[in-house]
């Protein structure tokens, strides 16, 4: 009998000999560090498997020979927006304008209030005009155009009387280049526009004779009032105007002009070549343009018309009063009178005489409101008697060659409005017109082939205008450079 036999009638028979053991129980599960481990090795598998597939397409993207060819597409590229845009959506109108200009101590709003400019409108105009300019730095002068609107089916003659027209905005150049536009958009909005005026550069040549004096011989050229006040400081280093000048002196000036788009004069431009022949003796100057900004006047050595120090620092004075002992008109007894008096208008401007550091600027009971500047070469100029100062003359500021720095007044002991001008060397007081200045400026051999070939360019300029205008209005002299 085997071993899996078993008695039907005995239950107990039933059961097996070797009854089947228990399954065996599962082996615990993994730790928490064990499936922490696990996801990061899957995350980095899955960021090393995309890093290597970013590398494969920029791979394929570098070795591509088709990377310089433009790519084409179906759809048309955008069109570059315009600051016109705007104003082309507006309905056709009729616009005119009229022009005012700001008087002393006037402002932008006040003239559009002056124009019976609705106040709400008035200030979105002036709102907008902030965002691309500060309407504080508008100068008394300052012209500016009103622009009034009317539909376009209106007769002009309706349109006549200016005040009728709705206000349409304004514009104005604050400098040569530049025009500022405020154009209106709807009801009290407004639109700004920055636009730039490309100028022209224009050559004129002025060639006469002194008959009375330098000044009027410019003007009398065509030259403009701020070019021969220029012409005049140039050669004020060389010549004596209230001594040296005599009828028959001959002037010669090369000068240029700025016009706009319309053929208009937008500015007066530089003088590039200026001669003055004075008692037989021919003073001849050329522009030449440095690479730190400024511009300096050289004779045809190459020698710097310009000198340390101006003799005359203020325009159109008159020499009231030299360096010396003197009685003096106040105090009643004599001493040395420590520089040189220029009698001139109250508020004249006064320049500084050469590059330096102001040191002292305050008022003197005998000076009144003075300065003192400190230049180089040991050399120090005071200027007193001043009705007030320019702006941007603090202690410690640094001003440059014929920047302004104040006004003639008639402050502390004077008897009129004048200049007192003093001059000290070494802490010493000096007469400014006895003493050898140095030169401003000395050029080196490459500014001298520049100035050479600028020599040579000026000549031809001249004679070629000279020919082609027939503009000169005296003999020209021999060996004409």
């Amino acid at each position: 009998m085997s071993d899996s036999t078993f008695d039907s009638e005995n239950p107990q028979a039933q059961q097996p000999l070797y009854p089947p053991q228990p399954a065996p129980a599962p082996p615990p599960g993994p730790s928490r560090l064990a499936r922490r481990r696990k996801r990061a090795r899957r995350r980095f598998t899955l960021a090393f498997a995309s890093m290597a597939l970013l590398l494969v397409w920029m791979l394929d993207g570098f070795m591509d020979t088709r990377l310089g060819e433009p790519a084409l597409s179906a759809r048309p590229a955008p069109r570059a927006a315009t600051q016109n845009d705007i104003l082309l959506k507006l309905p056709p109108m009729q616009r005119r304008f009229e022009t005012r200009s700001l008087q002393e101590n006037d402002t932008l709003a006040g003239l559009l209030a002056r124009q019976n400019i609705d106040p709400v409108t008035a200030d979105a105009a002036l709102d907008t005009l902030r965002s691309v300019y500060d309407p504080r730095r508008l100068q008394p002068g300052q012209e500016i155009r009103l622009y009034r609107e009317w539909p376009a089916d209106i007769e002009l003659a309706q349109a006549e009387n200016f005040s009728t027209g709705r206000f349409a905005g304004f514009d104005f150049i604050p400098v040569a280049r530049q025009r500022i536009i405020i154009r209106r958009t709807g009801d009290d909005r407004f639109h700004a526009i920055k636009q730039d005026r490309p100028l022209t550069d224009r050559y004129f040549l002025a060639d006469s004779l002194v008959t009375s004096s330098v000044y009027e011989a410019g003007r009398d050229s065509g030259m403009a009032p701020k070019l021969v006040v220029e012409l005049i400081r140039l050669f004020s280093f060389a010549i004596d105007f209230q001594r040296d000048i005599r009828e028959g002196d001959q002037l010669e000036v090369l000068y240029t002009r700025r016009f706009d788009e319309a053929n208009e004069l937008a500015e007066e431009g530089e003088i590039i070549f200026a001669a003055l022949t004075n008692r037989g003796r021919r003073h001849a100057y050329w522009r030449l343009d440095h690479s730190d900004g400024r511009h300096g006047y050289y004779d045809e050595n190459g020698r710097s018309i310009g000198r340390l120090l101006m003799t005359t620092p203020v325009d159109g004075a008159r020499l009231s009063s030299r360096f010396g002992y003197r009685r003096h008109p106040i105090l009643g007894y004599t001493r040395l009178h420590r520089g040189l008096d220029f009698a001139a208008p109250r508020g004249t401007p006064i320049f500084a005489a050469g590059d330096g550091k102001i040191v002292e600027r305050g008022k003197n009971a005998e000076l009144g409101n003075y300065m003192a500047i400190s230049h180089r070469n040991g050399y120090r100029t005071v200027y007193a008697h001043m009705r007030r100062f320019a702006g941007n003359t603090r202690r410690g500021r640094t001003v440059r060659q014929g920047q302004t720095i104040g006004y003639v007044g008639a402050t502390g002991l004077a008897t009129g409005p004048h200049l007192h001008y003093e001059v000290w060397h070494n802490k010493k007081p000096v007469n400014p017109r006895a003493i050898e200045l140095p030169r401003s400026r000395i050029l080196n051999s490459a500014e001298l082939q520049t100035l050479s070939a600028t020599r040579e360019a000026t000549s031809a300029r001249m004679a070629d205008m000279a020919a082609q205008y027939n503009v000169l209005q005296s003999l020209p002299l021999a060996g004409r450079r």
